[in-house]
């Protein structure tokens, strides 16, 4: 519902119109949807491990300090016997393979001869040994699985060696006498074959890795050279290294640490993050030495976070997991080494630990694709911060052996990041971007009870920033818990993980995302359950509806299983629960829209629906509903049921004429999204019965040739007629024509396609140009296919151009050259400070400078060979990617919108304030300067004020332009009014706040423009046709609009007044005249006052072409709205009523008329008797009222002042008058001002500013004039 907005004197409740998003935004659909089939993720189930030790042995060429590193595997070979040494070493690496791979667990149990295993560890092996392990392996895991190749040549010969062909080869044993030979790194390529991922620790490793790709670029460049019978080699791209070091460095020899250090980080990385942390610290920190025995002895177990190992390993992963989401900027990359694979993914993270320990002792570790270094990086404070933390409380309970256990979480760490991450959305604004470093924490903490609940709370609003949040929270990986977390019970945060879902699947369309859904039963019912929890918030309960319609989308599959959850009944219980207009519109389009997903091409969702009732009781009902979003979803759900029967049956056929039927009587709703979607219903049905269709097309254009014929002959006649039958002929040809133009001719009644068809060809000119294009596709998609249509239609299209083609006209707000839009520096008008504000008799008139306006060209009309579609359903499925948590920008008091908003009613109700003090008191000052002037190239209907800007406002047949009188220059112009008919009136809507301009047309269509004074934002806001029978050119348009109830009012038919709820875009029940005299004249007045509290006072009073009015009071039903009557005195002079008003503060109740007698007339309704029930007044008893001729006849226009008790009187003499209301004649004006200057010609339209003492005359000798005061100062501008 729009916002309201409060006047500062507390007298209006001001509803601000077309607020909501479906005025405000395009209707398209979310342009960042994830759509694309994510590649299959490689599997890594295998590894070969390779280690040349050589334990005891130096290699040559190879230089060792002393001491140095001996550990191998955390295994000190010189403490024990050389063969149990060797084995504890394979043992243990085999051990830790394991547990990097355990899905390779049960494979190892299903052999008893451990050389079949998908783990091959093989120590000083040969290289024949190499080339079965890797044969064996592969084999074993087969060709599409990664396999681990892990090399330790601890004791082998530099890889830099010439005799390794610097780096082509490795070395490894000769098993036989125990010397080096070298393996080709060919021959392992060919043996163990891609895709594979490489550990090379070993001196000179990142040689290993250059040469490597070498020669994978070589065998690429030859098989695109060669032949291509076999697969194209990708080693460089399917191949991973992890190498110890680069090209010219050695592996470090530190004795405190182990040898084989890179490997230690990669393999037992918490452990390695304590010795390294201990001996960096050990010199600094007294307590360090206590806990040296607690270094491979952390009380606890890893997979337990409430230990003080699980701590540190829960810890370190969650920094280790932060630098690789930091450290790849391609998240496509990101997803590859550290998500798709845990093993892979295990391993980089360990490289990310060894990248800074091996930097400490300035080793450069080497990886494949290339990683950038993290070393310094300033979140590995946090992990030595955690580690002080643990080792302290430690030492502390070796000291003092009583030291009481602490309960819970030792180290702050994840409390830090949770409080840094709720900075950073608080600090941003919100509609910022925020940085997303600590995501991979945040996974961290969905693991533990003691976090998740807040955890959750920040990803909901992280994830409400919009498409990109959701696009990182899915590249990050938190997917899978937080799938595992919809089984949960908690109902703490129910509401926050439906939010999530919802952002998820506004954004991810993957049929993977909804596979995590709807395979698990708990899951699915999590959604559905939620429906119709009555402790749930309504949001909530429509962003479950959202998630079930988004899974039921364009899958059979997921359609059978949400139907096997009774779904059905679930939105049927929905959609009874929301039977009041007033609760959650948008439950209600979600519920409509999840049926809709449902039904399509699904003809058992269909008939369930059917044997529901659904359709009658829940969907057709919501065609009424006073939200257009509403009755939009309603319509689509139903053209969607259209579309999906296929098997003819008389039972179906009856649902879908009942339901055409239906759609019929919305064909002339407020709202153009809701008749877009009527068109695109239709053409469903018309899709569905095409035969039939053509057939009545025949029919119909037959019918239309016949009434041609008859007016033809009826005009014939005209010619020669006398004035009686004259007058006889234009009535019949004005009946006929209205039998032609109504879709309700009843010519070929209760032919339900005949009817259909009528309709869409009067949506094919409606004033809406996306509503005529949709109907002229649908229109040609039938007539294409007769070729008397067919043909005819191009014939008449040649001849005199088609009003609705689609691309007739271009749109108002995407191609402004088209509408004529005229620069702000065009010279057409003309300006007058330069004359003296005295007049001379002789004086010489002013030169209006012409200006010619440009039509928008026309194009010829577009064919359309298919159905047409809109993107209604994707717009509403997008609104969920938007914030959901935070308000908009105009009700955010930290929005530059609002601020400016708030800034601008302060200056509007400041003015408003100052103008009604002075102007009660300018009741004889002279209104007769001209302060601007203008030659408008064509004659204006209406002018009048912008009441904030100097702008005035100049309607004509075709164009509306906007001019500002102080800067003598036009600021916009554009056509207004459509192609088929000519403006007759126009009036600001909003004035107060966003200010719209309404223009009707001779035939009845309505144009709403939102910002009409800039060139570069106005749009259409909306166009519909008032009323489509009986439309009388004769009668002249009027509007007049009720700003408290937002009611439009439209004249232009005789025994009615048609009022139209711009909120709701609805037509409200036709004001009965009771009279068979034309309205002439029309205000309205409604108001919230003080003594009524919150009744308000809706008053409309009307003139009548016999000089009677009628006040009618709108809030009493329609056979009681006239409460008062008066005028009868007036009416024996034979005269009409020009004009009515009543002033915005009429507590003293006096009505104003003007009479083309020249007679004005003060009614006071103070002297009517006040009755009872629901009539507030009772008519006078023909009392004379005040009045005072201004004129002798022929009164033209008059004007009234709002706040200033003076008006002004446009005669047939050529003149203005201006006369206060005690009887006063203030001054003439029959001269333009300057030398010689010319006769004022007769006007047309008069208006005052609404807060100033000026005014605006039009005439028909098409002359704009704005006049002021004598002594008129400087108008104040904003």
């Amino acid at each position: 519902m729009d916002p309201m907005y409060h006047d500062d004197d507390g007298e209006h409740r001001i509803r601000v119109l077309f607020n909501d998003p479906i005025h405000k935004e395009e209707i398209v659909g979310n342009k960042n949807i994830i759509t694309q089939i994510e590649e299959t993720k490689v599997r890594t189930n295998g590894a070969v491990i390779i280690i040349i030790s050589m334990i005891g042995i130096i290699p040559p060429e190879k230089q060792r300090i002393t001491p140095c590193a001996v550990k191998e595997t955390w295994v000190d070979p010189t403490q024990l016997d050389l063969e149990k040494a060797k084995a504890r070493i394979k043992e243990n690496l085999k051990r830790q393979f394991t547990l990097i791979l355990p899905q390779t667990q049960k494979k190892i149990s299903r052999y008893n001869d451990r050389d079949r295993g998908p783990i091959r560890v093989e120590m000083d092996c040969s290289p024949n040994k190499v080339f079965s392990a890797c044969d064996q392996v592969r084999k074993n895991v087969g060709k599409a699985s990664r396999v681990i190749f892990y090399y330790n040549g601890h004791g082998a010969m530099p890889c830099a060696h010439p005799s390794s062909e610097n780096g082509k080869c490795i070395w490894v044993v000769n098993g036989t006498i125990m010397h080096y030979t070298v393996l080709p790194l060919t021959t392992l390529m060919e043996k163990l074959e891609a895709p594979a991922l490489y550990i090379w620790d070993c001196d000179n490793a990142g040689l290993i890795v250059q040469r490597f790709n070498e020669i994978a670029r070589e065998k690429k460049e030859a098989w695109k050279n060669g032949c291509r019978d076999t697969p194209e080699p990708r080693f460089e791209e399917e191949c991973l290294h992890l190498a110890a070091c680069s090209k010219d460095q050695v592996l470090p020899q530190n004795p405190e640490m182990p040898a084989d250090l890179y490997t230690s980080c990669l393999t037992s990385t918490v452990r390695t993050a304590l010795h390294y942390w201990f001996h960096q610290q050990k010199i600094t920190n007294i307590h360090i030495i206590d806990c040296i025995e607690y270094l491979d002895n952390i009380p606890g177990k890893y997979s337990a976070r409430s230990t003080m190992a699980g701590e540190l390993d829960w810890v370190l992963t969650a920094v280790l997991d932060t630098l690789a989401w930091q450290i790849e900027p391609d998240y496509d990359r990101f997803k590859e080494l550290f998500r798709n694979c845990k093993p892979v993914g295990f391993l980089f993270r360990g490289h990310i630990l060894a990248d800074r320990v091996m930097r400490a002792y300035n080793v450069a570790p080497v990886t494949h694709p290339r990683l950038p270094s993290l070393a310094g990086h300033p979140l590995w404070r946090s992990w030595d911060l955690a580690l002080d933390s643990i080792m302290t409380e430690l030492s502390l309970r070796k000291i003092r052996p009583t030291r009481p256990a602490l309960h819970g979480q030792i180290s702050t760490f994840f409390f830090d990041q949770l409080t840094e991450f709720k900075v950073n959305l608080t600090q941003y604004g919100k509609y910022d971007k925020v940085d997303s470093r600590q995501l991979p924490v945040l996974l961290q903490m969905l693991m533990s009870a003691q976090y998740r609940t807040e955890t959750l709370e920040l990803v909901g609003k992280f994830l409400d920033r919009g498409p990109y949040a959701v696009q990182k929270f899915l590249d990050v990986g938190i997917l899978p818990y937080i799938r595992q977390l919809l089984t949960t019970t908690t109902r703490d945060y129910k509401y926050i993980m439906v939010l999530i879902w919802a952002k998820i699947l506004a954004t991810d369309r993957r049929h993977s995302t909804a596979d995590v859904v709807l395979n698990q039963p708990e899951c699915r019912r999590f959604f559905v359950n939620m429906l119709n929890d009555p402790d749930m918030r309504l949001q909530t309960r429509a962003m479950s509806c959202f998630c079930l319609s988004i899974l039921a989308k364009n899958s059979q599959k997921n359609q059978e299983i949400l139907l096997g959850e009774n779904l059905i009944k679930e939105l049927d219980d929905c959609l009874m629960d929301m039977s009041s207009p007033n609760k959650s519109s948008k439950l209600q389009n979600c519920a409509v829209l999840c049926l809709a997903n449902l039904w399509d091409h699904n003809e058992k969702a269909l008939w369930a629906s059917v044997r529901a009732n659904t359709i009658d009781t829940h969907v057709i009902r919501l065609l009424d509903h006073p939200h257009p979003e509403t009755r939009t979803s309603a319509v689509y759900a139903l053209g969607t049921f259209l579309n999906t029967r296929r098997k003819e049956s008389d039972h179906g056929e009856s649902i879908e004429h009942r339901i055409a039927s239906n759609l019929l009587k919305t064909c002339g709703d407020g709202s153009p999204l809701v008749r877009k979607e009527v068109v695109v219903a239709l053409s469903r049905y018309v899709q569905q019965y095409e035969q039939r269709f053509q057939s009545a097309a025949v029919t119909v254009n037959d019918e239309m040739m016949t009434i041609r014929q008859r007016v033809s002959i009826c005009e014939d006649e005209e010619s020669v007629s006398t004035s009686p039958s004259l007058e006889l002929s234009r009535n019949k040809k004005l009946a006929l024509k209205n039998t032609l133009l109504s879709p309700q001719s009843r010519l070929t009644s209760g032919n339900k396609f005949v009817e259909t068809w009528k309709c869409l060809k009067g949506l094919e000119k409606d004033p809406h140009q996306e509503v005529r294009e949709l109907a002229a596709k649908v229109i040609f998609y039938i007539e294409k296919n007769i070729p008397k249509l067919h043909n005819s239609r191009k014939s008449s299209e040649t001849a005199i151009g088609s009003d609705s083609s689609p691309e007739s006209r271009s749109s108002p707000g995407s191609n402004l050259s088209n509408l004529g839009v005229m620069g702000p520096t065009s010279p057409i008008v003309y300006h007058y400070s330069q004359y003296s504000s005295k007049r001379t008799i002789f004086g010489k008139g002013p030169k209006f400078e012409e200006y010619e306006e440009e039509r928008p060209p026309t194009h010829p009309e577009e064919s359309a060979a298919q159905i047409v579609r809109t993107e209604f359903p994707d717009w509403c499925e997008a609104s969920f990617a938007k914030p959901l948590l935070t308000k908009g920008q105009e009700s955010d008091p930290n929005s530059e919108l609002f601020v400016h908003n708030q800034i601008r009613d302060r200056k509007h109700a400041e003015k408003k304030r100052k103008a009604r003090a002075e102007l009660e008191k300018r009741g004889h000052e002279k209104i007769e300067a001209q302060i601007f002037g203008i030659k408008h190239n064509s004659r204006p209907h209406r002018v009048n004020f912008h009441p904030f800007e100097p702008y005035i406002y100049v309607v004509d047949d075709t164009y509306c332009s906007i001019l500002d009188f102080e800067c003598s220059q036009t600021v916009h112009k554009f056509e207004c009014c459509g192609r088929r008919g000519s403006a007759r009136d126009a009036i600001l809507l909003n004035p107060h706040k966003k200010p719209f301009l309404c223009v009707v047309n001779n035939e009845a269509e309505v144009f709403v423009w939102r910002a009409f004074e800039d060139p570069q934002t106005f749009s259409l806001a909306t166009a519909f046709k008032a009323f489509a029978e009986g439309v009388n050119k004769k009668i002249p348009m009027i509007l007049n609009y009720g700003e408290f109830t937002s009611n439009l009012f439209v004249t232009g038919q005789l025994k009615r007044i048609v009022s139209w709820n711009l909120v709701k875009e609805t037509r409200y029940p036709d004001i009965q005249t009771m009279t068979e005299m034309p309205l002439t004249a029309m205000t309205v007045f409604d108001r919230t006052t003080p003594d009524s509290g919150d009744q308000q006072e809706n008053l409309l009073l009307a003139g009548f072409y016999d000089g009677v009015c009628k006040l009618f009071d709108l809030r009493n039903p329609t056979h009681s709205q006239i409460v008062q009557r008066f005028g009868e005195s007036v009416r024996s002079k034979s005269t009409s009523v020009v004009n009515v008003h009543i002033k915005p503060n009429n507590d003293n109740k006096i009505i104003y008329t003007a009479h083309s007698s020249g007679d004005m007339c003060f009614w006071d309704l103070r002297k009517s008797k006040c009755g009872g029930g629901q009539n507030r007044y009772q008519p006078l008893a023909h009392e004379a009222p005040k009045t005072l001729s201004v004129v002798n006849n022929n009164l033209k226009t008059v004007a009234f002042h709002n706040y200033a008790p003076v008006m002004a009187c446009g005669c047939h003499d050529q003149g203005i008058r201006i006369w206060n209301i005690w009887g006063d004649k203030l001054n003439d004006i029959k001269f333009h001002e300057g030398f010689m200057g010319q006769r004022v010609g007769p006007s047309i339209s008069l208006a005052f500013h609404p807060f100033d003492y000026k005014l605006v005359s039009a005439g028909l000798d098409n002359c704009v004039t704005v006049y002021g005061k004598s002594t008129q100062p400087q108008s104040l501008r904003y």
